[in-house]
């Protein structure tokens, strides 16, 4: 039980990267206009809120003693976006989400029920966001609210993660100073640490993505650009400690995604992504044993009009 625990936190924290992400459904796309050439800049209208809404599923299949432990969970929750300030140089956002909502099956055999949690003490976190124009994340932080929010404690620490990492990292797309133009490629290489109190946890997620711009596509009333993204290289490593004993965690994965982005604003109108990681944990105390999981997340961001 105590190995599904870890793996499940481990999960969130990968989801924290993927939020907002499903397979697109290319049967329903509008024919993507090839032909024109774009310029991207980030310009929200100052003070006007842009609401999204995120659903994210996970399934996790543990292997242990040659019996697979999967485990479904869904995400659901509203974001509001809000531009505060908006100049020639940056634009700084608040982001607060409202409603958020875990399901969780596939517990049986861990001797739990299929449970749903609300959790209401996230509408008290907001993440603060300056970026350029060109949508580059120069700065984050998340700013508690309420004053109980910024108790300590596992579920906010989860969560936080899962909500304020998934938004710096996938939200926004950093483009090039360059006219865009269809087939144009460029890639940009992250590394970012999270360390968690749940079990002193300490993961490293290692990725370099590859962006292509397709092309603009006429939706909804809205001119859009269309950004299709790869994985280049996904990795994670990390360690955890738990009833006395140390775990190396390590990982590699695949990061797909499409983007429509609304050429007035530089804001997403929608998010498609799905990944598949491979994850491993080391138990050192008990002769390097490696307990393996597999992880899909899917999932979809879009914005209300």
């Amino acid at each position: 039980m105590r190995l599904v625990s870890i793996g499940s936190v481990c999960a969130l924290l990968l989801t924290a990267n993927l939020l907002a992400q499903a397979p697109p459904k290319r049967s329903q796309q509008q024919p993507v206009r090839t032909q024109q050439a774009a310029l991207y800049r980030l310009q929200p209208t100052q003070g006007v809120p842009y609401t999204f809404d995120n659903t994210v599923h996970i399934t996790q299949t543990l292997h242990v003693m040659d019996v697979e432990q999967p485990i479904q969970s869904k995400v659901t929750m509203r974001q509001e976006v809000v531009p505060t300030s908006v100049s020639d140089s940056i634009v700084q956002l608040v982001l607060r989400q409202r409603g958020v909502q875990l399901e969780l099956s596939g517990l049986a055999q861990m001797g739990a029920s299929d449970s749903t949690m609300s959790l209401p003490e996230l509408e008290a976190l907001e993440t603060h966001m300056e970026c350029t124009r060109l949508g580059k994340v120069v700065r984050q932080s998340i700013v508690a609210t309420d004053s109980s929010a910024a108790a300590s404690s596992i579920r906010r620490q989860a969560i936080e993660q899962l909500t304020g990492g998934g938004v710096r990292v996938q939200f926004l797309i950093e483009f090039p100073d360059d006219p865009l133009r269809p087939g144009m490629q460029w890639t940009r290489a992250s590394s970012d640490t999270i360390e968690m109190g749940i079990a002193n946890q300490r993961i490293v997620t290692t990725m370099e993505l590859r962006y292509t711009y397709s092309g603009m596509l006429d939706t909804l009333g809205r001119r859009c650009l269309v950004v299709q993204v790869e994985s280049v290289r996904y990795l994670l490593s990390g360690t955890a400690e738990q009833m006395g004993m140390t775990m190396g965690i390590s990982g590699d994965g695949v990061l797909r995604a499409r983007y429509l982005i609304e050429q007035a604003t530089g804001l997403p109108l929608l998010i498609e992504t799905a990944a598949q990681i491979d994850q491993r944990m080391t138990l050192y105390d008990q002769g390097n044993t490696v307990v393996p999981m597999n992880i899909d997340v899917q999932g979809r961001m879009v914005r209300r009009l």
